[in-house]
């Protein structure tokens, strides 16, 4: 559990939010009013939210006056610092959420993210699965000539955080994230996208605005066989959420990412009880 965290007003804009998500590395804020109170979260996805409803990029607005009240989520899944890990993961998966408040006697005390719980499964839980027990494999894919927006909707139509880019023979080609929508969506005004790549950051100008022109590349596969604690540990080491799973590491048979590792958390514990796990 994260206890420094990093919280923003209602009244800020969502510009702000943005770059003090860039700043400080995480993809989520706590919205707290003017008396501390926790009153939303605002994260990566409500960003993807933004562009994917939006109009031609010609006709976007600045998120310069677009306020965090507007865009947060006010419906807020909070734990205790009591909460058992196992009760922690099976909240986010039930709920399809990414990060939880951690509130003690009605004050925020912290925020248990998936990471906190990708690290559990890699200390802890080495040797019970492998990549291909957890991994999913009906993986959405685009093409890399097609729009960035069709890439957003696509990430908010199927709930999921990331997209394997691939050609006509599902060849792994590169991959899109949506914290690159999120970064692109937010900085159009000024033609530029920043790329988080293997090397470093990079600043790259936009015009065309296609998937292949921000994808990632080159991409980093696991494999089937590998142990699944192996692709928890890496997911920690690089800093990515997940990972193509592929047997040469050119075709792509599969994708496993922090969820399906905290599935695994889940799975291992009722296993363990005799209960049976429900997708």
């Amino acid at each position: 559990m994260a206890t420094e965290v990093v919280t923003v007003y209602p009244n800020d804009t969502i510009s702000h939010a943005k770059n003090l998500m860039l700043e400080r590395g995480v993809k989520r804020l706590l919205v707290i009013d003017k008396g501390g109170k926790l009153v939303g979260i605002l994260t990566l996805r409500d960003i993807v939210r933004i562009l994917a409803g939006r109009r031609a990029p010609w006709r976007w607005r600045s998120l310069e006056n677009s306020l965090v009240g507007t865009h947060m989520t006010k419906d807020l899944v909070t734990i205790t610092p009591d909460t058992s890990l196992y009760d922690a993961a099976k909240t986010m998966i039930d709920r399809g959420i990414s990060g939880l408040p951690v509130v003690s006697s009605n004050s925020l005390v912290g925020l248990l993210t998936k990471t906190d719980l990708v690290r559990y499964f890699a200390d802890k839980m080495r040797g019970i699965f492998r990549v291909e027990d957890l991994m999913r494999r009906d993986v959405i894919t685009v093409k890399e000539s097609d729009s960035v927006k069709k890439a957003a909707k696509l990430i908010m139509k199927h709930g999921v955080k990331r997209l394997v880019v691939t050609d006509s023979a599902r060849r792994i080609l590169g991959i899109v994230t949506e914290t690159d929508l999120a970064y692109i969506g937010a900085i159009w005004s000024r033609r530029r996208v920043v790329i988080e790549t293997l090397a470093g950051r990079e600043v790259k100008g936009i015009k065309a605005r296609t998937v292949g022109e921000i994808m990632k590349t080159p991409v980093i596969t696991v494999k089937p066989a590998d142990d699944a604690a192996k692709a928890a540990r890496m997911m920690l080491e690089f800093g990515f959420s997940g990972f193509p799973v592929s047997s040469d590491g050119e075709k792509l048979e599969g994708l496993i990412t922090k969820t399906d590792i905290i599935k695994g958390i889940v799975v291992a514990k009722e296993k363990a009880s005799g209960q049976r796990y429900n997708e």
